[in-house]
């Protein structure tokens, strides 16, 4: 009998390994458990002062940030500060956009007055846009503006692009560049022929 009371674990050391298995487990909380989420029909929780937003307990949890989203898997624990992603904008000697492939970032066939535009390095203030400019047969950026004096930026080119036939925007009224050549007739659209020719 002094054998088999040998071999078998006492109570009080069961109940040491279970709360250690308890804290280890308790250590890796799923952040859907810190949540409390528990279906999808209540998606929304808070968790140290910040607000989280998920579809249920399989997919990704949202945490709302001042200015973006963070998306974090449900099933690791929440770390505050976790690895993030450096975005890199390559720019070249002219202040032109880089491309993967480290070539000039052109608007594809879009063009000012038969020169090609491209993204230029700096960005519209508090937004992620690039300005806009054309390279010109010199090698010269210049900028288009809009009837208010604001520089054009790549989404602006866009838009006016695809409502051009052939990529020409310099033929849409209120635009204005250094390469115009004033003393030219403009034989610009008529403006009130166009239909919806507003920027935005």
């Amino acid at each position: 009998m002094k054998d088999d009371d040998t071999k078998l674990p006492s109570p009080a050391s069961q109940s040491s390994s279970q709360s250690s298995s308890q804290s280890d487990t308790s250590d890796h909380t799923s952040l859907i458990d810190e949540l409390g989420i528990q279906d999808i029909y209540e998606p929304m929780a808070g968790l140290d002062g910040k607000m989280f937003c998920t579809a249920g307990r399989d997919t990704p949890v949202v945490e709302f940030a001042e200015e973006y989203l963070i998306l974090h898997p449900p099933q690791l624990p929440f770390y505050d500060q976790g690895p993030e992603e450096e975005i890199v904008v390559n720019i070249d000697a002219r202040g032109i956009v880089l491309d993967e492939l480290g070539m000039a970032k052109r608007i594809p066939t879009a063009k000012y007055q038969g020169f090609p535009i491209y993204y230029f390095g700096e960005q519209k203030e508090g937004t992620l846009k690039h300005y806009a400019a054309v390279l010109t047969a010199d090698e010269r950026l210049v900028f288009i503006f809009d009837d208010k004096g604001d520089r054009l930026t790549t989404d602006d080119v866009y838009k006016l692009r695809n409502k051009s036939v052939n990529g020409e925007i310099s033929q849409f009224p209120g635009l204005s560049c250094i390469i115009d050549d004033t003393s030219l007739v403009d034989e610009r659209v008529d403006p009130d022929a166009m239909v919806n020719t507003d920027i935005a």
